[in-house]
């Protein structure tokens, strides 16, 4: 991370041109404003592509991570001196600007995640459970979903339902019969993933063993390499090291003989890598999701240079908030930031938030909740995570079931946009601009397009009845019956009961 950065390029921005690109995180400041400078030798913890792309057909690119800015009426690039930053131009737009980058830097995979991702509402553990999950509590959450009439789907079992970190097997005392308790969460309908990280607990068997084997990072006087990460201090096992590889694979073959799934592989930032001292610390980042391409059920939160990989790809931690670079408001520019970075198969964080100390101390909002399992709802994927019947009144808990209902509704349609985005590349979710050019688009956004005939415009204000919505060209049916020819803005009627959504009735239009 000290090394310094001495090549630069100057972008002239032109009149109404928009940019986008870098850092899914920073979804917010999107398109970027005069005043933003980021560096993307950290990418704030969740997805990031050496690139930049605007509404005028223009885009950036580098082989390494670069820092940027918009000042004085440009686009300011400074990388290494071998980064090998380019400038493309003339593609017209920004779809036409993204499919240049799909062909010559980020080809389609051909295949997408596991389709059960898609389908139905995921449900993740963390919130219910934190560092103390067992058995009985995972049967006992997997038999109230469906209890309270939500469909089953994807489980994750999350932090600490293994031994050490790096020792990846179930945790006897908490998880006294694993095979029992997967065989039985199969019956009821769910797949089951667990969570695991990079990253080994020091003096424990498996850090030894795999310290004698030479299959941890080492510092530069040739010591096992320790950093800080959120859950205290490790050793990270040596990603770069083929043997290595394979060693976590055994460790995860065999539970996927006991019957588990697939992974949620958590962690892996370029910033705990550049800790330890490594001179190219967003390589094991790249590792780390080359890794997960062996398991179609999959998740991850840090990733680089995996665009068009079939990989889930989940926003940073959010907040128990409205507002804020991890309020609630940021879900849909994060999301749009996320597909035209090339990362199509987006999930949202947890519904009501994920960041388990802001939810815990924070006053519980049931209407937040609500906003937030309506925000996911049309996303590619769904997450539930803190238990909605438990939180809940009846009122409340309905509409965060009809959320759950009409993803489930719209599975086959979603799985079918995920299948076409493997094939060509073309973002899930994107902007309005994308298909849109030349509507002046480029600021909203607060609302996304699923594929190009579902139009999506959830509330993440607090106490909103309405909703201002853009309606782009064409013809459109909301889910209340009414219907809109576009170009046009209107003023929705959006009660707590309602997430405002639109289908095109006429043809979409071909590419640009």
């Amino acid at each position: 991370m000290s090394q310094g950065l001495d090549a630069a390029m100057e972008v002239p921005v032109e009149a109404d041109e928009a940019w986008w690109g870098g850092a899914a995180a920073d979804g917010l400041a999107m398109p970027f404003a005069d005043g933003y400078r980021t560096d993307l030798r950290d990418l704030g913890g969740n997805q990031g592509m050496p690139l930049l792309l605007s509404s005028h057909g223009r885009y950036v690119w580098s082989d390494r991570p670069f820092a940027f800015e918009m000042a004085d009426g440009a686009l300011r690039v400074r990388a290494d001196a071998a980064a090998g930053v380019v400038l493309g131009d003339g593609h017209g737009d920004l779809a036409s600007a993204y499919r240049a980058l799909v062909t010559e830097r980020f080809r389609p995979h051909g295949q997408p995640p596991d389709a059960r991702l898609f389908t139905a509402p995921q449900y993740n553990l963390w919130i219910e459970t934190l560092f103390n999950p067992t058995q009985r509590g995972v049967l006992e959450y997997a038999q109230a979903v469906l209890d309270h009439g939500l469909p089953p789907g994807v489980l994750m079992i999350d932090d600490n339902w293994h031994e050490a970190y790096g020792t990846w097997t179930f945790h006897p005392g908490r998880f006294p019969d694993p095979a029992a308790m997967l065989a039985r969460l199969h019956e009821l309908g769910f797949t089951v993933m667990l969570w695991l990280v990079p990253y080994v607990t020091p003096d424990t068997e498996t850090f030894r063993a795999l310290r004698d084997a030479d299959l941890l990072i080492r510092d530069a006087r040739g010591r096992v390499a320790i950093g800080e990460w959120w859950n205290g201090h490790g050793a990270a096992l040596d990603l770069l090291d083929p043997d290595a590889v394979r060693w976590l694979s055994r460790a995860l073959k065999e539970l996927t003989r006991l019957g588990v799934d697939g992974f949620k592989f958590d962690g892996g930032e370029p910033p705990f890598y550049a800790g330890l001292g490594r001179p190219d610390p967003h390589a094991y980042t790249v590792a780390w999701n080359r890794f997960g391409l062996d398991h179609p059920l999959n998740e991850f939160r840090d990733a680089w240079l995996a665009a068009n990989l079939p990989l889930a790809q989940r926003q940073r931690d959010k907040a128990h908030a409205w507002h804020g670079r991890d309020g609630l408001a940021a879900l849909v520019p994060n999301a749009l930031a996320q597909s035209l970075t090339g990362h199509a198969y987006t999930c949202p964080d947890m519904i009501g938030g994920g960041e388990y100390q802001s939810f815990g101390s924070a006053t519980f909002d049931p209407e937040l909740f609500v906003r937030s399992a309506q925000a996911s709802a049309l996303f590619p994927m769904m997450q539930f995570s803190a238990a909605p019947w438990r939180l809940l009144d009846a009122e409340h808990f309905d509409h965060c079931r009809e959320a759950a209902r009409l993803h489930e509704r719209l599975g086959p349609e979603i799985l079918a946009l995920a299948k076409d985005a493997a094939r060509t590349g073309e973002p899930i979710l994107r902007p309005l601009e994308y298909d849109h050019p030349g509507h002046g688009y480029a600021s909203v956004t607060d609302q996304f397009l699923l594929g190009a005939d579902v139009l999506v415009a959830p509330v993440t204000e607090p106490g909103a009845t309405t909703r201002t919505v853009t309606i782009p060209p064409g013809h459109w049916r909301a889910d209340d019956g009414q219907r809109y020819e576009g170009p046009v803005t209107v003023t929705v009627d959006a009660p707590l009961s309602r997430l405002p959504w639109f289908r095109r009735t006429t043809p979409a239009p071909g590419p640009a």
